[in-house]
């Protein structure tokens, strides 16, 4: 039997029935109609051992940096040179990016990377060590 003969689509016109098999073949395949949402990753996110390293590396070389500072304006010591400063500022921006690919990615027992980043940049305010550390770290919040 000829497809444009048939009972049900002989009313219809011959360019008429090819385009609802077109279009019941792509709502077919693009899953028109589907009622199911597309289904997210629940997976919680998770630091690996090398993005812990240089999590706790970062907030090493911030607080070093630091107390090396409050150190020389206290008159104990030297200034922290060019490099404690540059390493203390690749940690700030090392933590930022962990914050901003894994907020939610846990660091410590009750702390994510995000917190942590956030914490790290409120202790820096309130002890005016740096505030380019400050902002490096506010670009993952």
């Amino acid at each position: 039997m000829d497809l444009f003969c048939s009972p049900i689509l002989a009313p219809m016109s011959r360019t008429g029935a090819p385009l609802i098999v077109v279009t019941a073949l792509l709502c077919g395949f693009a899953g028109c109609g589907d009622s199911e949402p597309a289904q997210q990753s629940t997976e919680p996110q998770r630091l690996t051992a090398a993005e812990r390293a240089a999590a706790a590396s970062g907030h090493d070389a911030i607080r070093s940096y630091c107390r090396r500072l409050g150190l020389h304006l206290a008159g104990r010591g030297d200034r922290p040179g060019v490099r404690v400063q540059r390493r203390a500022i690749a940690g700030a921006r090392s933590l930022a990016r962990l914050a901003l690919r894994k907020p939610d990615a846990p660091y410590a027992a009750a702390q994510t990377i995000r917190q942590l980043a956030g914490d790290t940049a409120e202790d820096l305010e309130g002890t005016n060590c740096s505030a380019r550390l400050v902002v490096e770290l506010e670009r993952g919040l």
